[in-house]
């Protein structure tokens, strides 16, 4: 099969890497020279980025056979052969690491401030993150360079509706093409594994604000899928400061005493159901279940952001990760974190 190089500018502030060039590629002997490039032109120009200021290449540099992925990287562990070799934690054709060494020598010479992965192959050769669906519109790195993955151009032929988010994540590259380090990342200030006191002062520090002022909190449960219980509570109050209140750890109370565990309950019952308390969350019709049913009150609920997507864009999912890769300054797909 014919090897399809890179091309464009060097060096190059901006750098596009595809998984492995399609037949209409090898056709045209350019990286995105068929259909699919001339949609990736088109979302590159809505999203204020020319082309031709972009280096483009690709992460496999010749076609994959059925234009599959998993011709290439074996999915599971009865396609292995003896022909895969081991790269980070799978198993792929030899022709994968040699691209992915034909990247590396690339991005040395390109010397991109911001990489931008189209499609799952060229995440994981970048960052060894799997899933473009998972990680699109994430700020990574890969050895200092910033890395911002969107799905391959392709995929608009098959969910015309994930186009303008792949827009969306374009826009946030371009926004970050300046300089080598990205200045957006958040100072967090959370309080985590909180004492009593900690605990207390907190929701009450906010019902003295409730007792000024109507106040938005964002409150969230996390609850075992086994036994149902409420494993903890977690309050926000700004973009960046928040409390997560445990009750369990699925072995044992996280309070001492069921004193402790009744006053930080009637704490948040007091908070939640404060008349100025504006409670805004993520489908907390399933978190309501919950207080009510261990807790015996229903929180002042102002604003389902999951109602609020659903009615905005209903074509589009509506979980929280992909909420946040739409409308957060800062994100980072965290679903996996341990």
């Amino acid at each position: 099969a014919m090897k399809i190089f890179g091309e464009g500018p060097i060096p190059s502030r901006i750098m596009l890497v595809g998984d492995f060039p399609s037949d209409s590629d090898e056709r045209s002997r350019r990286p995105f020279g068929g259909t699919s490039g001339q949609e990736l032109n088109r979302l590159l120009h809505e999203a204020g980025i020319m082309r031709s200021e972009c280096y483009v290449t690709y992460a496999h540099k010749t076609t994959a056979k059925s234009n599959q992925l998993s011709s290439l990287v074996a999915a599971k562990k009865k396609d292995i052969t003896p022909a895969h070799v081991k790269m980070r934690d799978l198993y792929v054709l030899p022709s994968v690491v040699e691209g992915y060494t034909e990247l590396l020598t690339e991005i040395e010479m390109v010397q991109p401030n911001i990489i931008i992965p189209l499609g799952t192959l060229a995440l994981w050769a970048l960052t060894g993150n799997w899933s473009v669906a998972k990680w699109r519109g994430s700020q990574l790195e890969a050895n200092g360079i910033k890395v911002i993955p969107t799905y391959p151009p392709s995929q608009v032929f098959k969910q015309f509706e994930l186009r303008g988010i792949i827009i969306n994540d374009l826009k946030r590259a371009k926004r970050h093409a300046q300089g080598k380090h990205y200045t957006n990342i958040p100072s967090w200030n959370f309080i985590v594994r909180p004492t009593l006191q900690q605990t207390l002062d907190t929701l009450k520090m906010l019902r003295q604000r409730m007792d000024q002022e109507p106040t938005w909190i964002e409150f969230d449960l996390e609850t075992f899928i086994t036994s149902k219980h409420i494993r903890c509570a977690g309050i926000g109050w700004s973009r960046t400061e928040a409390i997560c209140i445990p009750f369990t750890d699925g072995h044992s109370p996280y309070w001492p005493s069921e004193e402790e565990e009744g006053l930080v309950v009637y704490e948040l019952y007091k908070t939640l159901t404060h008349p100025n308390a504006k409670v805004r969350g993520q489908n907390l019709l399933f978190d309501c279940q919950y207080t009510h049913r261990y807790w015996h009150f229903i929180p002042r609920v102002a604003h389902d952001t999951m109602i609020s997507q659903h009615s905005c864009f209903s074509a589009l999912p509506k979980g929280l990760d992909f909420l946040a890769s739409m409308y957060c300054d800062y994100y980072s797909y965290w679903k996996e974190d341990k």
